[in-house]
């Protein structure tokens, strides 16, 4: 027997952890997701930036974090449903169409409420349709249009599993069915309910919703919008003042004395920097037409600039203490907060104290994160859960393995597969509802071709899409690449911005070529 052959004993060694590392299905995306980073850094950075820092670039600066994790948080949480899917064996669709669809039941039922009617025919005065009223609800909370929204999707969901489930058909073409009829649906119901008497048709856009996430309870006065509270008339206002505390008024005098000092600093070499080039182009011109004198006159006055007196710091006063305070107060509206507000303030703000969540002009750059970042985060965990340690998540896998296998197994292949595509759907709904919150808007084109990023970065991230193979971190790691990309390529000079779009169907393709051949090197060839 050849002494290099292997023994069946073999599999049971222990293998280096570096070796198992190396061959786990979420290193290519790993490394992809990193070199983009890193490019985003470097090419972000400002030409005439003498530095090597790449937070110091647009890209990767506090603003710069806190708008591409949106990006990617958004893609991330439709990816999952749809990554969890694939790995099933099936496929959706109507991811895009299900994102528009939720906004539109969302938007419509803040602004006009949720009605059940009955409509019958009616021949009183000729024959008319009437309706019957069953129950109205005119002020629907943020949370209650999220749950209505919620049965709304979560029923089209089970309904898409089960026509895949008991017709057989290929969940490519139920799921593009639903696809045009949600996207249609959504429209429908636009231009029904969204227009004037006056109107033929209603527009497909809600662009006037409340800032719910900013709805604050200010003591004595009731609900009003965080905005609408700081312009209330100085009076008004000053009473407030008066009833904080002494430590609360030293806290935001500190606070507010910092900010503004700060602002004044960025004025002083904002107005410095305007000054010296504009002398230094005068003294260049006067040397161009000879003129000694002209350029002592402006050299003197060149130092005078170098040297010039700072811009004083706005004295902190009893009304910006106040405004200070209502920025504070928490959202009587949490749901909208949880959805469309923000996460990580704190930190932020610590950030902006040592001086680096700082803009141009010495205000703060971002507050704090988008909580669309912890929804993903929170979500992945639980799927990362369920398929990595229960029973369903290895049910999940055999379906997508081997259905006949798995039926014969007593896997329950058919609940696996409605619950899967109502999870599909549920992401959906998230994403939809990151969006109305955070903008307070909705719009029948919101989601487009957003089911076919969702497989792409799946797919990316190591799913494959023959079913039975795919991980929770590597689909993360695949929305991270599709995210960064779509934004690192505007910065690389003389290169199109749309050029990434040819990076990620080359990547796209060598994703799925890969995830293959890593499902044939497991399964010997099968």
């Amino acid at each position: 027997m050849n002494s290099n052959s292997r023994a069946e004993s073999d599999r049971l060694k222990k293998r280096n952890w570096f070796i198992e590392i190396l061959q786990r299905p979420e290193i290519g995306p790993f490394g992809v997701m990193l070199l983009l980073i890193l490019a985003l850094g470097f090419f972000s950075i400002p030409e005439n930036a003498n530095t090597w820092n790449l937070f110091e670039g647009e890209g990767l600066n506090a603003l710069g974090i806190r708008n591409n994790l949106r990006i990617i948080a958004q893609l991330g949480i439709i990816a999952l449903g749809a990554g969890l899917l694939i790995i099933a064996g099936e496929f959706d669709l109507s991811i895009g169409s299900m994102i528009g669809f939720a906004g539109m039941c969302m938007a419509i039922t803040l602004k006009w409420g949720f009605h059940i009617v009955i409509p019958y025919i009616s021949f009183t005065n000729g024959i008319s349709v009437e309706k019957f009223v069953i129950a109205s609800f005119n002020n629907v909370t943020p949370l209650a249009a999220v749950f209505i929204t919620l049965c709304f999707t979560l029923f089209f969901g089970w309904l898409m599993g089960l026509i895949v489930v008991k017709t057989g058909l290929a969940s490519f073409i139920v799921s593009l069915s639903f696809l045009f009829f949600l996207r249609g649906l959504t429209e429908v119901c636009y231009r029904a309910f969204n227009k004037a008497p006056d109107q033929t048709a209603g527009s497909t856009q809600v662009s006037d919703l409340p800032d719910f996430k900013n709805i604050v309870n200010l003591p004595e006065y009731g609900e009003i919008g965080r905005v609408a509270a700081k312009r209330l008339d100085p009076e008004i206002l000053l009473r407030y003042y008066e009833k904080l505390s002494p430590d609360q008024i030293a806290a935001f005098s500190q606070k507010l004395s910092m900010a503004f000092e700060r602002v004044a600093a960025k004025k002083t070499e904002i107005l410095m920097n305007k000054n010296i080039s504009n002398i230094e182009r005068e003294i260049n011109n006067a040397k161009e037409a000879g003129n000694t004198d002209l350029v002592t006159t402006l050299q003197s006055r060149l130092l005078d600039a170098q040297n010039m007196a700072p811009v004083v710091p706005k004295d902190v006063t009893n009304l910006d203490i106040v405004k200070a305070w209502i920025d504070t107060l928490p959202s009587e509206r949490p749901a909208a907060d949880f959805f469309g507000g923000n996460v990580l303030e704190g930190m932020f703000e610590w950030l902006y104290q040592i001086g680096w969540n700082v803009n141009n002009y010495g205000n703060k750059f971002a507050p704090g994160l988008y909580n669309a970042v912890f929804l993903w985060i929170l979500i992945a965990i639980v799927a990362w859960i369920v398929l990595s340690k229960t029973q369903a998540g290895n049910w999940i896998y055999s379906t997508g393995g081997n259905l006949n296998a798995a039926k014969a197994n007593g896997v329950p292949t058919g609940k696996v597969k409605i619950s899967l595509f109502m999870f599909s759907a549920f992401c959906a709904t998230m994403f939809a509802a990151t969006q109305v919150f955070e903008t307070n808007t909705a719009d029948a084109a919101k989601g487009v071709l957003k089911e076919l990023e969702a497989i792409a970065a799946a797919v990316i991230g190591g799913v494959v899409l023959t079913g039975g193979f795919g991980t929770v971190l590597g689909i993360m790691f695949g929305s991270i690449i599709f995210g960064i990309a779509s934004v690192a390529f505007f910065y690389i000079p003389y290169v199109d911005g749309s050029f990434y779009r040819i990076f990620l169907g080359a990547v796209l393709l060598i994703a799925a070529l890969t995830n293959e051949n890593i499902r044939k090197r497991i399964t010997g060839g099968i």
